[in-house]
């Protein structure tokens, strides 16, 4: 049954992009070619998931 609420639409299309954005960050993490990069991604993703870098 589909949802016709804008808040509900707003939230699930708020949640994919930070999903994709974690899972980008979390891809260039591991297979960035230099390790300033890798360095780099791993202190942003642990800055989006509230962790210490």
């Amino acid at each position: 049954m589909p949802t016709r609420d804008p808040a509900t639409l707003a939230l699930a299309t708020s949640a994919a992009g930070y999903l994709l954005t974690l899972a980008t960050l979390a891809i260039t993490a591991i297979t960035a070619p230099t390790p300033a990069r890798r360095r780099e991604a791993r202190t942003i993703l642990a800055l989006l998931l509230n962790r210490k870098p």
